[in-house]
Order: C-alpha cells, then sequence, then structure tokens
C-alpha cells in the first residue's frame, strides 16, 4: 500500500522541522527556511539526506536551491519519488 499524499505531506513536514531545528506550529507550507525560520544550508543538507532515507530515493545535490519551503521540498521529493 502505497502512503496517502497528505499523509506523505506530514511526514515530509515532520522531518524539515526536525532537522531545521523549528516547532512544527512554526513550519507553514510556504515559510522561507533560511529567511523566515534561520535554516542554514548544512541543515537543508540533512534534510535531503533524511528524506533519501525515508523514502529510498535519491535526491540530486543540484535540487538543493529549490528547497526552500515545504511545498518546494515536497515537490523535489515527489519528482525525486515519482509520485
Amino acid at each position: 500500500m502505497t502512503t496517502a499524499a497528505p499523509e506523505r505531506l506530514t511526514r515530509i513536514r515532520e522531518i524539515i522541522a526536525e532537522n531545521i531545528d523549528v516547532d512544527l506550529e512554526r513550519l507553514s507550507d510556504t515559510a522561507l527556511f533560511i529567511d523566515e525560520l534561520g535554516a542554514d544550508s548544512l541543515k537543508l543538507i540533512d534534510v535531503l539526506s533524511a528524506l533519501e532515507m525515508e523514502y529510498s530515493i535519491v535526491i540530486d545535490m543540484n535540487e538543493l536551491p529549490k528547497m526552500v519551503n515545504v511545498e518546494a521540498t515536497y515537490e523535489v521529493a515527489a519528482t525525486a519519488a515519482g509520485w
């Protein structure tokens, strides 16, 4: 059974919050990780790695600059996973 998109989005949001050290309540779908939430590029690499491990996918490092918020990160993961 595949995970439904809302469940995937919830899990991706949890992974992001954990890796950029922000409360889930502050993590809206459009909040910018670096500009609004104070994340740095190393934390975003942690997000990328955690997504790869969680979903057994490979995300090209060239996709990292696209991962600016939850929505964009979901799209990068979805593309890599073929959802």
